[in-house]
């Protein structure tokens, strides 16, 4: 490496160029999204059919147009330009119509005939949540001839490559956004298991059977660390997902670090290709051996579109190699994403497929030149590399991820380059000590270093995570767009310029950031307005109470959804967390809240502290306080007051939930609001005299039927009725019983599963109420009242 003289300037790097076949690419990703959408709105009935025949018919013009202008276009890149964009789109038509055409007649065929006349054979692991298992899975004939791919939901997970015979309901996909990924995944209805007849496990291929007996020596079952290795070995990640560690990667941005990737390839490329070197293996053998193993892999890791396109550039640059041809990175990444979308034109909504070759396109476009420009800020040369990296990285996938999550982690560059490293090594680890595992008799010696290897990476990125700061909350819906535009455009400026800044210039920028952040973060912490927050965390229950820099948490949901929930608040710590009473759903995320903030104190009604569960006191340096009715609390200007329960309680029943009476009150500002846990109308109604006139009401136990009824809302006079329900929850919650109530009172209804974190907020004009995204299922009722 050569050493440059002090003063000299850094050199700007060459501009990757982009293949005339990257055309093809973008026609065969727009033409994919297009139709697909099309054929998504007729399957769901939110549109009309669309005709797979048309579709096919124009894909057919569309070829011999190419043809046409290929004879008639002078040589050049003009005519290479349109010919590789015709082919592209022609691809995407061809593909689309095909695929539109199978998931209709998979559709009928599957509702022709009751589902317990059908074998179901579970594919693929199952991602385990707290109301059952999910699982892809093939519905067969009695032949064992497939018939269609679905959604299986059933209360316990059942392995790979089972088969069964039971008792279910079939139903449409929902028509939302999770219905419409369900759809361009290929699965075409939701089967609900209601009894097993019988079952059996067949038995797996050679490479499942592998992979499997790597997982059983691996029993990433209750250890995060060996869950964790086999994420990112296995590609498994069902024990992984909501876990501390999981979310600590996701408030990190280094969830990528886990999915298996190029990185993953180019690793059994390096180590396969130089044992195949130090034996003597002649090239050509050489390369096609090392494409069948790395095929094999991304067999072995579950074929993500991630891995799927990895593996179609490897061998792309494997051939151009083979060929005596210099290997192009945008070109195989182009021939990669017409490959993929010729395999199934659904891929281009699959989010996992999005990031990797948006992240891929950007780093092969500017990771050379940012490099160059954190080297003229004056950045050690041995951060430059993956700090650029991560940047090129994040510049692509931001747009993409932020109007799906609503956050953007600030801390991502920081964690990567303190991660990357350690998770190499890891992936290093795993992947030559796993096999060896899954034979020798010492499993746990073996799997030891790629096991502290994985705490050392969830130590990293939970202190990351816990940094104050470390992700931004974001609008989706008003701020998708507009970012996607910004980056994209100053990536589209940049490459056009290609000039690089000064170092002098670039150093101010730097900065300048830096302290807008810096102003921004501690206006956050020490300015943030009053508000009372409703976080969708579920089918649970968390709310938000803060002023300034005190916040007081109202029940902590069921999992750690909730410390994303308050990361997207912009939460650095709790004054107390409430806990209104000791159902799952109330309390169970508390421990990772304990382990992520930092936390003054736990409040629970009198006589329910006896109840507290092991998980919350295990460390017993939390304070524990009661509450009876009458008592109250303050959170800057807020004045919380229990008013239920009226007597002593174990905290273990629904009718034990502690209610708050919540008070903003000062000369030019005003909100109450009634927070009920799971009480529902029958505790409810006995405490209205202590409550009086509200502006908002938290409904009780999710919005059930239970929960309001006409006399309530007429005593209580609320003008918001907010519910805390999650997507398709078993339950039916909200009902529609509630629903109509709070309509008839001429009161505004909100569920946080359709608007996400509904906030309210104390004005000068009486109070405002702002939600996350837009309502769609459940409207918005008589708008007009709000902050009246």
């Amino acid at each position: 490496m050569r050493v440059r003289a002090p003063g000299e300037e850094i050199a700007l790097p060459p501009r990757q160029m982009l293949p005339p076949s990257a055309w093809g690419a973008a026609g065969a990703l727009a033409a994919s999204a297009l139709l697909m959408q099309a054929g998504w709105c007729g399957f769901s009935g939110a549109g009309e059919r669309v005709d797979p025949g048309l579709i096919m018919a124009g894909a057919l013009g569309l070829a011999i147009a190419g043809l046409a202008a290929r004879a008639v276009c002078k040589r050049g890149l003009f005519r290479s330009c349109l010919v590789w964009c015709l082919v592209g789109v022609t691809i995407g038509c061809a593909s689309s119509a095909a695929g539109i055409a199978r998931r209709d007649a998979e559709y009928r065929e599957v509702r022709s005939l009751p589902i317990s006349a059908r074998i179901i054979c579970v594919r693929g692991d199952p991602s385990v949540g707290a109301y059952g298992a999910l699982s892809d899975a093939d519905v067969l004939t009695d032949t064992g001839e497939r018939i269609a791919s679905v959604a299986f939901s059933s209360e316990e997970p059942y392995a790979a490559a089972t088969k069964l015979t039971l008792v279910g309901r079939v139903s449409p996909l929902s028509d939302d956004e999770w219905g419409r990924g369900r759809y361009m995944s290929g699965l075409i209805a939701e089967v609900d298991e209601v009894k097993r007849m019988s079952s059996r496990s067949e038995t797996p291929g050679p490479i499942e059977g592998v992979r499997q007996a790597v997982l059983d020596a691996m029993e990433p079952q209750g250890d995060e660390a060996r869950a964790l290795v086999a994420g990112i070995v296995c590609g498994r990640t069902t024990e992984l997902a909501d876990t501390a560690a999981e979310e600590a990667f996701s408030v990190t941005g280094t969830t990528h670090l886990v999915a298996v990737s190029g990185s993953h390839l180019a690793l059994i490329s390096a180590l396969v290709g130089g044992a195949f070197i130090a034996l003597g293996v002649r090239p050509v053998f050489r390369l096609g051996a090392m494409a069948v193993l790395m095929g094999a892999y991304v067999v072995f890791t579950g074929c993500a579109p991630s891995a799927v396109r990895s593996f179609v550039m490897v061998v792309a640059d494997m051939v151009a190699r083979a060929l005596g041809r210099r290997p192009h990175g945008p070109s195989g990444l182009a021939l990669a994403v017409m490959a993929l979308v010729a395999a199934d034109a659904g891929v281009v909504y699959d989010l996992g497929f999005q990031l990797s070759a948006g992240s891929v396109l950007f780093i092969q476009l500017f990771f050379r030149y940012l490099e160059a420009a954190l080297e003229r800020i004056g950045l050690p040369r041995v951060v430059c590399e993956p700090l650029a990296l991560t940047l090129s990285a994040q510049w692509a996938t931001i747009p993409i991820t932020a109007p799906v999550f609503g956050e953007v982690s600030l801390v991502s560059p920081l964690a990567n380059l303190l991660l990357g490293p350690v998770m190499s090594a890891l992936l290093v680890c795993g992947v030559i000590s796993a096999p060896l595992a899954a034979v020798l008799p010492f499993a746990d010696l073996v799997l030891a270093p790629a096991t502290l290897l994985a705490r050392a990476s969830i130590f990293i990125a939970e202190l990351c995570s816990c940094l104050p700061g470390a992700t931004a909350a974001l609008d989706p819906e008003g701020t998708g767009g507009t970012l996607a535009l910004w980056a994209y455009g100053a990536a589209a400026v940049v490459y056009l310029l290609w000039r690089l800044p000064t170092g002098a210039f670039l150093r101010t920028a730097a900065l300048v950031l830096a302290a807008v952040a810096l102003v921004r973060a501690a206006g956050a912490f020490f300015f943030a307005p009053a508000s009372i927050v409703v976080m969708d965390v579920g089918q649970a229950d968390a709310i938000l109470i803060r002023e300034g820099p005190q916040a007081v948490l109202v029940d902590a949901g069921v999992d750690d959804a909730v410390v994303g929930a308050l990361a997207r608040q912009g939460v650095m710590r709790l004054d107390a967390v409430v806990v209104t009473h000791w159902d799952s759903d109330h309390w169970g995320g508390l421990p990772a809240v304990l382990s992520r903030f930092s936390v003054g104190c736990l409040i629970v009604a009198e006589g329910a502290d006896d109840a507290v569960p092991d998980e919350v006191v295990a460390d017993g340096d939390l304070p524990i306080k009661t509450v009876q009715q009458g008592d109250a609390f303050s959170v800057g200007r807020f004045i919380c007051t229990a008013v239920w329960p009226l007597a002593s309680v174990e905290g273990t029943e629904n009718e034990d939930s502690l209610c708050l009476a919540v008070r903003y009150g000062e000369a030019s500002a005003s909100l109450t609001a009634l927070l009920t846990g799971d009480a529902e109308c029958a505790e409810v109604s006995q405490i209205v005299d202590d409550v009086g006139d509200i502006d908002v009401i938290k409904l009780g136990h999710h919005g059930s039927a239970a929960s309001v009824d006409d006399a309530l809302l007429d005593e209580l006079d609320p003008e918001v009725a907010v519910a805390s329900a999650g997507e398709g929850n078993r339950y039916g919650h909200p009902s529609e019983e509630a629903i109509e109530i709070v309509r008839r009172a001429d009161c505004a209804f909100l569920c946080t599963y359709d608007a996400g974190d509904v906030c309210i907020q104390p004005t000068t004009a009486g109070y405002e109420v702002k939600t996350q995204r837009q309502p769609m299922r459940y409207p918005v009722y008589a708008q007009t009242a709000l902050g009246e």
